[in-house]
């Protein structure tokens, strides 16, 4: 039988994460126990804020080991970024002639900005100097926060803007909270490998958002002076491969209904890859010094492999 008078109590308290999205819920969970081995169950159990304002209560209720536990218990973050100090108060109790002091443990956590997401997808895999052209912009915050009408910005391979939008009201199809726009923009005027970079803009206002950006590739190429046609069809039955991928790098194109796909590309040598869904790439070298035609048969795969080209 736990001994008559005054007993202390210790209180180990676990934040289920040390870094939260600003706004988000935080999961605490309490752990108490006596040394003198007293039943604590029922003993309550408040979160309270630094300024003392009780943001939860629960009992501690099951027993761990020699710990009791209550909860868990949920808080939600301020939306000001930083540190942040609570504390858990186990609060006096008194049982069959048994005290219990209140006793409190702090615990901090970290209310970050939330984070956005930002990809780019679309460009064109080779453009002509100067040419203009469009891709997508999407961003995704890490909260899932709507973000219609976030600016994007579009800085080329010095920095400067090259473009700008902002988020359209609708996701983008199939997903649930991905926020894109539509962006116009102009290839540098020389040929050769650049890269340009999309950035969405942060807000401190409300919600905070962190600002995000990613990079992607614009490849600038001679213009276009041949053209390249290639017929695709099944090496045993001679039949049009409908949707195969042509491939003279950085020239794409894919197999019409007709088995026909045409690229305008510029002189010199391509290793030209044909690749369709359950067939054997075919691999070849064309040298382009005017418009060439070439046909490719096809062999499929053996049975039982899958194509993951």
């Amino acid at each position: 039988m736990p001994e008559i008078g005054a007993h202390d109590r210790t209180c180990v308290v676990e934040v289920a994460q040390r870094e939260v999205d600003a706004g988000a819920e935080v999961t605490v969970g309490v752990r108490a126990a006596c040394p003198h081995g007293c039943d604590l169950r029922e003993h309550r159990v408040s979160l309270r804020s630094q300024d003392d304002i009780e943001l939860a209560g629960a009992l501690l209720t099951d027993r761990a080991g020699e710990a009791y536990v209550a909860g868990p218990l949920t808080l939600q973050a301020p939306l000001d970024v930083g540190e942040h100090t609570c504390r858990v108060v186990l609060e006096a109790a008194e049982r069959d002639g048994v005290v219990h002091e209140e006793i409190s443990t702090e615990f901090s956590f970290v209310a970050r900005a939330h984070a956005a997401s930002v990809s780019a997808w679309g460009v064109p895999s080779a453009l002509a100097p100067g040419e203009r052209f469009r891709f997508a912009v999407g961003v995704k915050c890490s909260a899932a926060c709507r973000l219609a009408g976030t600016p994007l910005d579009i800085l080329d391979h010095d920095g400067a803007p090259a473009g700008a939008a902002r988020l359209a009201e609708e996701v983008w199809p199939g997903t649930s909270a991905l926020y894109f726009a539509e962006v116009d923009a102009v290839a540098p005027g020389a040929p050769g490998d650049y890269t340009w970079q999309a950035t969405a803009s942060g807000s401190d206002s409300g919600v905070p958002h962190a600002a995000g950006s990613c990079t992607f590739a614009v490849r600038v190429v001679r213009p276009p002076d041949h053209e390249v046609t290639v017929e695709a069809v099944d090496g045993a039955t001679r039949a049009p491969i409908e949707g195969a991928h042509v491939l003279a790098h950085p020239y794409r194109a894919f197999i019409d209904k007709r088995g026909v796909a045409k690229i305008k590309v510029a002189g010199g040598r391509y290793t030209l890859v044909v690749s369709g869904f359950k067939y054997i790439a075919y691999r070849s070298t064309v040298d382009v010094a005017g418009d060439v035609t070439t046909r490719v048969e096809l062999a499929a795969e053996p049975e039982g492999q899958e194509d993951y080209r």
